[in-house]
């Protein structure tokens, strides 16, 4: 691992890339937003300074900032090692609202309006949606591991040695918008990722199938395996 100190958006990929700019409604703006994306597939790791988190939280509509102090410490960030596909992106101290449950409130959970929330009601009253995202660099990786497919909750344990822990659930939903926000693609479109919120009835949260519907949220019993569930970890 090594620092590398971000401009205005890096990303390093093991294949060549290529510059598109795509068409992409969020919230109620219409505007042309510049992606860079590989021509395969995501690869290695995207890294957004404060800037660009700032730029794209106001296209979402979400107000929080980073002062002029935190931005000059997270001028500085680790990469990961190569191979390794991981969106990283820094959340500011002014982190009062940006939880689950007030991002449903600012996107909503009207499909026309993307990115959404698919209209689940369940979690309304839950503990978690009100949990604020720690500030800091967040690092999360953009698919569920192969091997962790079909596995239960508890496989998150033997990752620890790797460096790697259950994300949270707002944590998993700001990597989805946010790169949403920035190239108009749907991260986790087909599967669900385990995350370390716990719900009412000694459940786990899910999030994922993040498509035209809006993103899900869900929850299940630690022990509850499934083709479509896995784990996108963060790194510790």
């Amino acid at each position: 691992m090594f620092m590398i100190r971000t401009s205005y958006l890096d990303c390093c990929f093991e294949n060549r890339c290529v510059a598109r700019l795509v068409s992409s409604r969020v919230g109620l703006l219409s505007t042309k937003l510049q992606a860079i994306i590989t021509v395969r597939t995501l690869s290695h790791m995207i890294c957004l300074p404060p800037s660009e988190v700032e730029r794209r939280f106001a296209l979402l509509g979400i107000p929080n900032q980073f002062s002029k102090t935190e931005k000059q410490a997270l001028a500085t960030t680790p990469i990961v090692e190569p191979g390794e596909r991981v969106f990283g992106f820094p959340t500011p101290e002014a982190n009062a609202g940006l939880n689950l449950l007030n991002l449903r409130e600012i996107l909503g959970t009207d499909r026309a309006k993307p990115p959404s929330f698919f209209d689940h009601p369940w979690y309304l009253n839950e503990p978690f949606g009100r949990e604020d995202c720690d500030p800091g660099w967040h690092f999360l990786y953009t698919e569920v591991l192969p091997d962790s497919i079909s596995q239960p909750v508890d496989y998150a344990s033997s990752l620890t040695r790797q460096g790697l822990e259950l994300p949270t659930a707002t944590e998993v939903v700001l990597m989805l918008f946010l790169h949403y926000a920035g190239s108009g693609e749907h991260l986790l479109q087909k599967k669900h990722t385990w995350c370390k919120d716990r719900a009412s009835g000694d459940r786990f949260v899910t999030i994922g199938a993040f498509g035209r519907n809006g993103v899900f949220v869900s929850a299940h019993p630690g022990n509850y395996t499934s083709r479509g569930l896995g784990l996108c970890p963060r790194r510790i």
